[in-house]
């Protein structure tokens, strides 16, 4: 299958550049996402990674251990009524650190999708699409958490203008089941990922209180299904499931934002995402019944990233999350998260770079605790701003938890204590 998808690639390539002869070059588009590097923890072992049991991400500067590279490639036309359409594909291909002998690459396609506008005089910004893509993502860069995270198969119409501002959104989405996470992270082993129907309602670019509001409300249909996995066979049941949340953009000086964002969800539609995800801390035994219909999410998030001074930059987020996962007993997760990301820029290529970040987990009945962890990492970046990239990095991490997650944080490097250390080099970027 891997040698399928590596020739389907080629084949791909060979004839978007022996076909573009005839073409434009300004018609091409090119974009993407890359990171990679190497680590060792203390004992000289390739690193592993320090992330808190049942949180939803983890503070990533520094504690990455995978090599990640995503390429988009498109191409618009316009014809003489300025009606445009583009045509854009993206694959991405993931290798996690190998603590053995085997190393393993995951290619998957992420996007393919056909999107056109500037079909209606009085709504040129009106915008009709249809295939897969990542649609109205949402990701809080200190601990790479997609919190809302929409993209799939599916069609729709976005950008439909009322007034000067507001803007207007409907899809039709289907889900997209691959290989890989938001995150660009393989699936853990036994991590069903199964399709649902959504249909999803947006409104935003909203203006009020010096920035601007969005509103998404989502109706999600699943029908039940059987699931194989290493645990054995169980039945997932159908659910209706509905969810609504709102967004806040406030800019700030120096060309920084801060994003609030407050949601909740229930059934079928209680993760924020177009796809049915096994949820955390879910315990399923052979013959069980998920019970989709009773689960449901609450979560509040704030993200801040700013340029203070040209010296200073600062990124930060405080996010708390409930989550009942359906299980009678032991059902109800907490999840607390807050962190920083100061930067100090010496000049303009050259920068020192500190993460601080703390979860905070409980498993009602199951166990508790917290997991501190800290990276110091000198950069260089082309511009002196949070998020100037390429970045390339040396690190060293240190991080901490608690007596009841030993064990069950960093368990290749660190199985029997409840400290641990890594240190190497990395580089980030994309365009």
């Amino acid at each position: 299958m891997d040698t399928l998808k590596r020739s389907l690639f080629l084949i791909f390539l060979t004839i978007l550049f022996t076909g573009s002869a005839g073409a434009q070059v300004s018609n091409f588009l090119f974009g993407g996402y890359m990171r990679s590097g190497f680590g060792v923890d203390g004992n000289g072992k390739p690193m592993d990674v320090f992330k808190a049991p049942n949180a939803e991400g983890k503070y990533r500067l520094g504690n990455e251990a995978e090599a990640y590279v995503e390429t988009m490639f498109g191409y618009k036309t316009s014809d003489e009524n300025k009606v445009n359409f583009e045509t854009n594909v993206r694959f991405a291909f993931v290798t996690p650190t190998s603590k053995s002998n085997a190393f393993t690459t995951t290619m998957t396609v992420r996007e393919a999708y056909v999107r056109m506008n500037g079909l209606l005089p009085r709504q040129k910004s009106m915008t009709f699409w249809a295939g897969q893509r990542f649609y109205d993502r949402y990701d809080n860069h200190l601990i790479d958490f997609w919190y809302r995270d929409m993209s799939g198969f599916g069609g729709g119409v976005e950008d439909i203008a009322f007034g000067e501002s507001v803007r207007f959104a409907v899809a039709f989405l289907g889900g997209s089941i691959d290989d890989l996470q938001s995150n660009g992270n393989v699936y853990p082993q036994n991590y069903f990922v199964l399709n649902k129907t959504t249909l999803d309602l947006r409104l935003y670019e909203v203006k009020g209180l010096g920035g601007k509001f969005s509103f998404t409300f989502d109706v999600s249909h699943f029908t039940g299904d059987t699931v194989v996995t290493n645990e054995g066979t169980f039945a997932t049941e159908s659910s209706y499931g509905w969810s609504a949340g709102l967004f806040y953009f406030l800019p700030l000086r120096g060309g920084g934002m801060n994003t609030f964002n407050i949601f909740y969800g229930t059934g079928a539609a209680e993760n924020y995402k177009a796809t049915m995800v096994r949820p955390n801390g879910l315990i399923v035994n052979p013959g069980d019944l998920v019970k989709v219909n009773s689960m449901w999410r609450f979560r509040v998030l704030n993200d801040l990233r700013v340029n203070m001074s040209p010296r200073f930059s600062l990124m930060a987020l405080t996010e708390y999350q409930r989550l009942d996962n359906g299980m009678s007993v032991s059902g109800i997760l907490d999840w607390f998260s807050l962190g920083f990301r100061p930067m100090y820029h010496f000049s303009r290529y050259f920068s020192l770079v500190a993460e601080a970040g703390m979860d905070y987990t409980r498993q009602e009945g199951i166990n508790r605790g917290t997991l501190g962890k800290f990276t110091l990492a000198p950069q260089l970046t082309p511009v002196n701003k949070f998020l100037s990239r390429p970045a390339l990095r040396a690190y060293f991490t240190w991080s901490t938890w608690s007596d009841e997650f030993v064990g069950l944080v960093a368990p290749y490097s660190f199985p029997a204590t409840n400290k641990g250390l890594s240190f190497g080099i990395q580089m980030e970027t994309w365009w």
